[in-house]
């Protein structure tokens, strides 16, 4: 069992995005900082075969006002079954006037491995945020993601999914969720998913406004694809 930490910093300076500080721990990896316009990306990755028997991962970061972070992933994670889930936990604040983009790629959950995740973002005033991620399912393994964020104190979003041989659709066993926090361009999404024959997609808003995507399908590049699609629309000029 292995506990491994990340820290990332972003603030704006001159009209861009830097990384002020940027720590991993453990199995974390990140890149460098890469420069998109006025934001930063970075890509992060973890070290070995996957994630297994009660390994611990936790994230922090925060993002500074006017700040555009953008946080991806490298590549595809397996969940190994083990004695006890995989856990993963990350928290992040987002102050005013600053945008936060969390990409992940699929999180893979083999047979007989559980897998519990859970994010917990602070918005503050007019703070925006983008999450995007894919779960695939196998028959035999267990899923429990829980999103909570918060803005000026409140909560305005509590989204949780959970996947199990008893509870999800056996003709879906690849969920996509986009999570937008902040303004969205609904009929902008909306053709977006019409575009998307290959997955289900449902379209709900939150009373503050913000935002959920949930997409299904019974193959990752599809589910992909339409998170890509859904995420352009509402992030092109």
């Amino acid at each position: 069992m292995s506990a491994n930490t990340l820290l990332v910093q972003a603030e704006q300076r001159d009209g861009g995005t830097v990384v002020s500080r940027m720590r991993a721990d453990g199995l974390w990896r990140t890149s460098r900082p890469f420069h998109e316009g006025s934001a930063a990306r970075i890509v992060l990755a973890q070290l070995g075969p996957g994630m297994i028997r009660g390994d611990r991962f936790a994230s922090s970061g925060t993002v500074g006002p006017g700040a555009h972070l953008i946080v991806a992933g490298q590549m595809a994670t397996r969940i190994l079954p083990g004695q006890q889930p995989v856990t993963t936990s990350a928290t992040w604040s987002v102050e005013a006037g600053g945008m936060l983009e969390l990409l992940a790629e699929p999180t893979m959950i083999c047979e007989g491995a559980a897998y519990d995740m859970r994010l917990t973002l602070a918005l503050a005033g007019d703070a925006r945020a983008i999450l995007s991620e894919i779960v695939v399912c196998a028959e035999s393994a267990t899923a429990r993601i829980e999103t909570t964020v918060t803005r000026d104190g409140h909560t305005v979003v509590v989204d949780v999914l959970k996947l199990s041989d008893g509870t999800r659709d056996k003709a879906a066993n690849v969920v996509g969720t986009l999570t937008v926090l902040g303004p969205a361009d609904l009929a902008a999404l909306d053709s977006a998913a019409d575009e998307c024959p290959n997955a289900r997609i449902g379209i709900g808003t939150f009373q503050a406004g913000d935002t959920l995507v949930r997409i299904a399908g019974t193959h990752v590049q599809p589910v992909r694809e339409a998170l890509a699609r859904l995420h352009d629309a509402i992030t092109s000029p």
